[in-house]
């Protein structure tokens, strides 16, 4: 019996490569014959041999024959029935008969297909085994049950329940080893395709294993060139670091090469200035002192020139009287003959009339020089007036306790006082970082000041600071930067204009040309366009010649927004509420300024009124209205409110265009004036190619 299932088996197991097969039957003829020694022997070997195969790869999950154990002691292969060993064939044989199907159908069938429900057949199977076990196990025992009675006798009943006993547990082992090769044998097309699967995965390993091999040497030389990479960052970080520092070191450097150039330079200049003024107060003169009891009063000494132009102007008066004389004494002369009655010849005639001719043409001739010297006269006094701003710039820049060239902001290196006003300074500057001159005006807050005015003072300059800082527009000086200096001082920032100031230029020139005078106002009226056509208008308030600069190229720009007014969105027609009445330059206002009986209404007509007064300034070299009086004056004798007609000289001619401009700017009432934008629209102002 065990021959034929050592065969069986064999025959079974040619079509599967289980390495582990020898081992099994050894196991299985072990357990038929009683060798348990040998069967509990070689399991550990067994087990041993799985581990290997699954550690290897080669199997991914080989089932383990399940060896029943063997049978007790002392059982012989005599005492398996032959009944046994039939039930035993005709289940191998069914059990070989699926198997065969079960891989012909897998042979057939895809991986995938097949290895869902392989699970869920191997349990059908092995519950069908169960059953026909259980059948095979009673059919057992009623055989060998009726063999008992029939050949030992009834009456041995000790022997025959021994026999039972003894017989009872190979039937039942039998097929529970039967159970468990069947049951390695439905595992094994699974085998097969774990080993399929294996082979892909190892192919899929390999090209994994290549990649990463790959991916590591393509990892070594991206981080040997990040190493490299990083060395050169650092080395150039290092380079740029030291560029940095020698341009920082070269800046440096610059900026005091070119401050030392400049406060070298506006050394000697205020050297030269001073030197000329030394020398003009000896030509024009210079200020002494008064002394009057305890008051000191400062008083003009005249100078040489004057001196000079005075005494060739007592000659010329005196050279003029004798002449007169002279003439007077001929004209008696001539008189008293006619009155003798004696008759003069035509000799004596000629005698008497030609002296009288030269008397004349040296009267005209002394006219004459009497009119260059009063022009003298008249230059004298402007360069006198030149004279006396200057040493008062002088005097108030040797005040300044910013008069030794000191660098504000670590930016703006000052240079020299350009002029001071109430409670401002003005210096020429240069910006070290931009490279250009520039005009600082600091702005001092007197330390005798309350410190509620001090508030006022710094919120008037930071709301003319907030005018102006956005205002961009070639006829509009612009603000550059502000900053504080200390707790009492600080400063703006503005555009610097080397050229004079309109009030500069009409002292120094006894009238302007028409032709000039029209092109500043153009530029005036195109600022003030800019600032009426912004979406917060702005009234300037304070034109006036010395708030009008010019540039090195006589480009006129207006300046000064300290008094400007911002006219809000609700505003009327009529404007908006003067609430600063009294402030300003009174000749250049108009009259609704100056109304006492309830708060005026301004626009910006009061723009155009003010370049009415410049225009009729730079022709005619005087203001039309109050030119002659102080402010005070004006406002007490109401110079301004009684001024509704423009009266225009005889000399210089002017046009009648330019004049018809003055009057439509001068328009005593508010309403029909004109405001700046249709001002800018008179044909006058405008330049067209002919």
């Amino acid at each position: 019996m065990s021959d034929d299932m050592v065969m069986h088996f064999s025959s079974n197991s040619s079509n599967q490569s289980d390495h582990s097969l020898p081992d099994k039957i050894a196991k299985l003829e072990a357990r038929l014959t009683g060798k348990t020694a040998s069967s509990a022997k070689l399991q550990p070997q067994q087990q041993q041999q799985q581990q290997q195969q699954q550690l290897s790869g080669w199997s991914s999950s080989s089932a383990a024959v399940k060896v029943v154990a063997s049978a007790p002691a002392g059982l012989s292969e005599a005492s398996i029935s032959d009944s046994d060993d039939e039930n035993t064939g005709d289940f191998l044989i069914r059990a070989n008969t699926k198997k065969r199907q079960k891989l012909q159908e897998f042979s057939n069938s895809s991986v995938v297909d097949y290895a869902e429900p392989q699970e869920a057949a191997y349990d059908g199977r092995k519950n069908d085994a169960e059953t026909k076990t259980g059948l095979d196990v009673n059919k057992k025992k009623q055989g060998r049950g009726r063999g008992s009675s029939t050949g030992r006798g009834r009456g041995s009943k000790t022997n025959n329940d021994v026999t039972k006993a003894q017989s009872l547990p190979a039937p039942v082992s039998a097929p529970k080893c039967q159970l468990d090769v069947s049951d390695q044998k439905d595992f094994r097309p699974d085998g097969q395709l774990r080993n399929g699967e294996c082979s892909l995965q190892n192919e899929d390993v390999s090209s994994l294993r290549a990649k990463i091999t790959m991916l590591e040497e393509e990892l070594c030389k991206s981080r040997r060139d990040s190493s490299e990479y990083h060395d050169l960052f650092r080395k150039l970080e290092n380079e740029v670091k030291d560029l940095k520092d020698q341009e920082q070191q070269g800046k440096q450097k610059t900026t005091k090469v070119i401050s030392d150039l400049l406060i070298s330079v506006s050394k000697t200049e205020r050297q030269e200035a001073r030197t000329k003024v030394r020398h003009d107060s000896l030509r024009l003169g210079s200020v002494g002192v008064l002394r009057t009891g305890t008051i000191i009063a400062e008083t003009w000494e005249d100078g040489q020139m004057l001196k000079d132009l005075n005494a060739q102007l007592r000659q010329l008066l005196e050279t003029k009287e004798v002449i007169e004389r002279q003439r007077k004494f001929l004209k008696k002369r001539q008189n008293g003959d006619k009155s003798d009655g004696t008759e003069t010849e035509s000799g004596a005639q000629e005698d008497d009339i030609i002296p009288d001719e030269i008397y004349k043409s040296r009267l005209a001739s002394i006219k004459r020089e009497e009119e260059v010297v009063l022009r003298e006269r008249e230059r004298y006094e402007l360069e006198k007036g030149q004279l006396m701003k200057e040493m008062k710039r002088i005097r108030d820049e040797d005040g300044s306790r910013f008069n030794n060239f000191p660098v504000l902001n670590c930016r703006y290196a000052l240079l020299n006082l350009l002029g001071k006003g109430g409670f401002s300074e003005v210096y020429k500057a240069y910006d070290l970082v931009d490279h250009r001159y520039v005009a600082c005006k600091l702005h001092g807050l007197n330390a005798q000041w309350s410190e509620e005015k001090k508030q006022s003072y710094i919120r008037h300059a930071m709301r003319e600071y907030d005018i102006h800082k956005d205002l961009v527009h070639h006829h509009i000086v612009r603000l550059w930067d502000k900053f504080r200096i200390d707790l009492d001082t600080f400063c703006t920032v503005l555009e610097y204009c080397s050229g004079k100031d309109l009030d500069a230029v009409l002292k120094a020139t006894p009238n302007l040309p028409e032709k000039e005078a029209r092109i500043i106002i153009v530029q005036i009226v195109q600022g003030l366009v800019y600032l009426n056509k912004r979406s917060q208008k702005i009234i300037h308030y304070d034109l006036k010649p010395g708030n009008v600069l010019f540039d090195e190229f006589g480009v006129a720009k207006v300046t000064d927004f300290g008094l400007s007014k911002i006219v809000e969105d609700n505003a009327g027609s009529q404007g908006m509420e003067l609430t600063s009445q009294g402030a300003g330059t009174y000749w250049y206002l108009p009259p609704e300024c100056f109304e006492l009986s309830r708060t005026p209404m301004i626009s910006s007509k009061v723009d155009v009124w003010s370049v009415g007064i410049l225009f009729y300034q730079m022709l005619f070299r005087k203001r039309p209205f109050g030119h002659d009086q102080s402010q005070e004056r004006i406002l007490r004798e109401d110079t301004i409110i009684k001024a509704k007609k423009v009266e225009f000289p005889a000399k210089p001619a002017i046009s009648n265009e330019a004049k018809d401009l003055i009057r439509r700017c001068l328009t005593y009432n508010q309403a029909d004036r004109p405001d700046v934008l249709t001002l800018a629209q008179d044909p006058y102002l405008s330049y067209t190619k002919k």
